[in-house]
């Protein structure tokens, strides 16, 4: 299991699950968040490599009059750009990457607590933006649930005392997410404007003469 994964679990199950101090709670809330966008950015960035086609072996040349040259347009490079496009749009509206590049061990609780609802406010805007977001289980959480053999693994993380074979029998720590609908930010053509694979906020620059 990744480490971010297991990080992120482990952050939620204090958070949700223990006496954690009223004067961390903001610190801990704040940490969940960055983790889980964290989580939701890697899964896209997963997504993007994992829909690059595949190379195909080169056709054999052929004689015949050629057009006027292409430019070569690799379509990955609109994956790539639609990521980099969703970290910007966290940043300008939640201030995301300022927030998780910055070390904040050098600020108190009640200033993390503070951007942590502008943080928050921006990213959920955003995510409601591009995403239709439902639980995967519709029950609540700490339900009993029995998997049985045709479960579908990829909707179902197995933690604790896990035997080989199935049926498995527990309770539901958390109710998991999934995207009922993707709505990819409107882009310009990648081809016409590299930059937007690369650059998530531009320097600002205020001019004084």
């Amino acid at each position: 299991m990744p480490v971010l994964t297991l990080f992120t679990i482990a952050v939620l199950s204090t958070l949700f699950y223990a006496e954690v101090p009223v004067q961390f709670q903001p610190s801990m809330q704040m940490a969940a968040l960055a983790l889980l966008l964290l989580q939701l950015v890697q899964s896209l960035l997963k997504l993007s490599k994992n829909n690059r086609p595949e190379q195909q072996p080169e056709p054999e040349p052929v004689e015949v009059p050629q057009p006027a040259a292409a430019v070569q347009y690799d379509s990955s490079d609109d994956c790539d750009a639609a990521v980099v496009q969703l970290m910007a749009r966290l940043q300008e509206k939640g201030r995301l990457i300022d927030f998780v590049m910055d070390d904040i061990s050098a600020y108190d609780n009640e200033s993390v607590g503070a951007a942590a609802r502008i943080v928050h406010q921006g990213c959920c805007d955003v995510v409601a933006d591009y995403f239709t977001i439902a639980p995967v289980y519709d029950g609540e959480e700490m339900e009993e649930i029995r998997l049985e053999e045709n479960y579908d693994s990829s909707q179902y993380r197995l933690t604790g005392q896990v035997p080989d074979q199935p049926p498995y029998e527990g309770q539901v720590l958390h109710r998991g997410w999934k995207t009922a609908l993707i709505n990819r930010p409107q882009m310009a053509d990648v081809a016409d404007a590299p930059s937007l694979k690369e650059i998530i906020a531009p320097a600002e620059v205020e001019v004084t003469h």
